[in-house]
């Protein structure tokens, strides 16, 4: 895993997502990397409302940029102590929501985090969330990129993020500080998940 320190380093890593899905479209090769970002940068979600998801004047204050990714889902902070993994794989692998299952059972089962579970397209361990994930789909390939909080600040995700309003059921209104936890997860990771994906070329 190579972690980016620049406050550039979220745009550059979004881009760099976006490029490695034109080359697995042209190429029909899968590929993984995991990654981590030092200074923080909102993300939004390719249709998230920006007035209603983000507190822009807080981000300005503090030097952080908002940006957008081409996948759907709500606004997230990303920052040190928060772990990225970014899946392109072939479409025809599976259908939407069985992508999305397949996925999660293999992240769960590199990152070994004792009793947690899939509650949708989120990672949870005793109610709390501590990993989620969003989808891109083009014609032959599929953008799988996703979240594991195990050092975050996450007191600071509301001075940048309001609360959703849509939000799952099993969130009962729970303000982003009592929603979100950190977990240990196995410290081998990004080889396990590796295993799990043989056929994908991982990146560094």
């Amino acid at each position: 895993m190579r972690a980016f320190p620049g406050p550039e380093a979220a745009a550059e890593c979004l881009a760099r997502e976006s490029s490695l899905q034109e080359i697995a479209e042209a190429d029909g090769r899968e590929y993984l990397w995991v990654w981590e970002v030092e200074m923080p940068s909102v993300v939004m979600g390719h249709s998230a409302d920006c007035v209603l998801e983000v507190r822009h004047e807080a981000c300005e204050r503090a030097g952080i940029p908002v940006l957008r990714r081409q996948s759907g889902g709500r606004s997230v902070l990303l920052g040190k102590g928060c772990l990225n993994y970014t899946l392109i794989l072939r479409c025809d692998k599976a259908g939407l929501q069985e992508g999305y299952r397949l996925i999660l059972d293999a992240v769960l089962d590199a990152a070994r985090v004792t009793e947690a579970r899939q509650e949708s397209t989120d990672l949870t361990v005793g109610g709390r969330k501590f990993g989620g994930c969003a989808q891109r789909r083009r014609r032959h390939t599929l953008l799988h990129h996703g979240t594991l909080l195990y050092d975050f600040d996450i007191a600071s995700v509301s001075q940048y993020l309001t609360d959703p309003r849509r939000q799952p059921s099993y969130r009962e209104g729970r303000p982003h500080v009592d929603f979100l936890t950190n977990v240990d997860f196995h410290p081998d990771f990004a080889h396990r998940l590796a295993a799990r994906f043989s056929e994908a070329t991982v990146v560094s």
